[in-house]
C-alpha cells in the first residue's frame, strides 16, 4: 500500500468528525437562537443553555483540529516559509510533525484521558450545580480531539514524505 493510501485512510476520522461537527454547528445555532429569543422576549434565562452553547463550541473546536491541518486550514507563519525550496519546506514540517505535534497530542491524550476519568468518578457537573452535569462528557473531548490531531498529522507526514519522492505532489501538502 502507497504513502498516499495510508495518508487518506488516517485522514477519514478526522474527515468524519468535521462532518458531524458541521451538523453540530446547526445544533448550536438552534440553541443560541432558542437562548437568545427567550431571554429578549419571554425572560427565560438558562445557565443550562448557556453551558451548552459553551460545550458545544469548545467539542466543535477541538474536534476539528485535526481536519483543520489535514486541509492545510490551519493557522501558519509563511513568512519564513515562503523563502524556502520545496524540499527544506517538507523536511521542516515532517520535523515538526515528528518533534512537537506528536508528542504534544500524545501528552494531551494522556493527561486528558486523566483529567475525564476523574471527572467521570467524582461524578463531576457544573458548579453550584445550576448548570450542566456529567461534566465528563465535555473533557472527553479534549483527548479525543488530540488522537484526531495525531492522524490528521500522521496523515500529513506521509503526503510530505510521499512529496518528497514525487514532487507533483507537492500542491496536496
Amino acid at each position: 500500500m502507497t504513502l498516499l493510501t495510508w495518508s487518506e485512510r488516517l485522514a477519514l476520522p478526522c474527515r468524519a468528525v468535521a462532518k458531524l461537527c458541521g451538523w453540530l454547528l446547526l445544533l448550536l445555532m438552534a440553541v443560541i437562537l432558542y437562548d437568545v429569543i427567550g431571554r429578549r422576549f419571554f425572560a427565560t434565562g438558562s445557565f443550562k443553555l448557556q453551558e451548552l452553547e459553551w460545550h458545544l463550541h469548545g467539542a466543535i473546536a477541538v474536534l476539528c483540529f485535526g481536519y483543520a491541518y489535514v486541509e492545510n486550514a490551519h493557522v501558519r507563519i509563511d513568512l519564513v516559509s515562503q523563502h524556502m525550496r520545496r524540499n527544506t519546506r517538507l523536511w521542516v514540517e515532517i520535523v515538526a510533525i515528528v518533534a512537537f505535534l506528536i508528542p504534544f497530542m500524545a501528552l494531551l491524550t494522556w493527561y486528558g484521558y486523566d483529567f475525564t476519568l476523574r471527572s467521570f468518578q467524582r461524578g463531576e457537573g457544573s458548579p453550584g450545580g445550576i448548570g450542566l452535569p456529567n461534566r465528563w462528557i465535555i473533557k472527553s473531548m479534549i483527548p479525543l480531539g488530540a488522537v484526531l490531531t495525531i492522524l490528521g498529522g500522521l496523515s500529513v507526514l506521509l503526503r510530505a514524505l510521499a512529496a518528497l519522492k514525487r514532487p507533483d505532489l507537492e500542491a496536496r501538502i
